[in-house]
């Protein structure tokens, strides 16, 4: 599993390959004690203090199968940066042969090596960026002083990119025909990433492992993001539900285990 510092689910790329659909970037905070060879400084959001951990960063394949984690990465003291990971990801997926119709992200990863290796690939992206950001050397924040409006150009390293202005948010783009009304409705698609992370964590008790190896760890979560998988194919009931009747032994466990996911291996 640890050949490569991201791990690529491949029964679930197996599986979505037959269908068009969304690649979504996230990362989320998995405070652990017991890793302090590995454990980095987390900044917990909610109550704006310090824990040690590790982040986990997410490739998500959303589309009209579902939501299914494709591959997952951990970001501790072992590893390169986010943006070093999100961009090997990316690469091993045009390896395995996905083509994704966006690519969407919040503005963490927007850097100007993810937008150059996207607009090499010929990947469509929509994400979060910086006020700050610079178009030709000129702030868009200033170059579009109303709530709404738009500016192309091209980034500090050649990148060819549009970005949107709605009220105080920014979204950077790289298709230049694409309107302020499709990207911002492709970008609220991302948000199907959070609604994972937040199941997976209730469902399936994502930060319970008790191992003191990012091995262990690793392992762990790929039986995690397999299991929503099951959860998550098995149309009719959300998957709180359905993880609950399972819990309650209404449901055998074996029921859930998806044919499609399983005769891949």
């Amino acid at each position: 599993m640890l050949e490569h510092e991201v791990v690529m689910i491949k029964p679930l790329v197996k599986l979505v390959k037959g269908w068009p659909g969304r690649l979504v970037l996230d990362d989320t905070s998995n405070p652990k004690y017991g890793l302090k060879n590995w454990s980095r400084k987390l900044k917990i959001l909610t109550h704006g203090g310090f824990r040690d951990g590790y982040k986990i960063l997410l490739f998500l394949w959303e589309c009209d199968l579902g939501r299914i984690p494709v591959g997952f990465a951990l970001w501790h003291k072992g590893t390169r940066t986010l943006g070093d990971l999100a961009l090997s990801g990316l690469s091993r997926l045009r390896k395995m042969k996905l083509k994704p119709e966006a690519v969407l992200a919040d503005g963490a990863f927007s850097t100007d090596e993810i937008l150059k290796r996207l607009e090499n690939y010929g990947w469509p992206c929509v994400m979060r960026c910086n006020s700050r950001r610079k178009l030709e050397n000129k702030r868009v924040d200033k170059e579009i002083g109303r709530g709404y409006g738009s500016e192309q150009g091209r980034l500090k390293n050649g990148t060819k990119v549009k970005i949107f202005r709605r009220k105080n948010r920014f979204f950077v783009c790289n298709r230049m025909l694409w309107t302020m009304q499709k990207a911002v409705s492709l970008y609220t698609r991302r948000w199907k990433i959070e609604e994972v992370f937040r199941a997976i964590k209730q469902c399936l008790g994502l930060n319970r492992c008790q191992q003191h190896s990012m091995r262990a760890q690793a392992i762990y979560l790929m039986v995690c993001f397999i299991l929503f998988a099951c959860l998550e194919l098995n149309s009719g009931q959300s998957v709180y539900k359905l993880a609950q009747t399972v819990i309650s032994a209404e449901v055998p466990p074996e029921n859930i285990l998806d044919k499609r996911i399983f005769k891949t291996f």
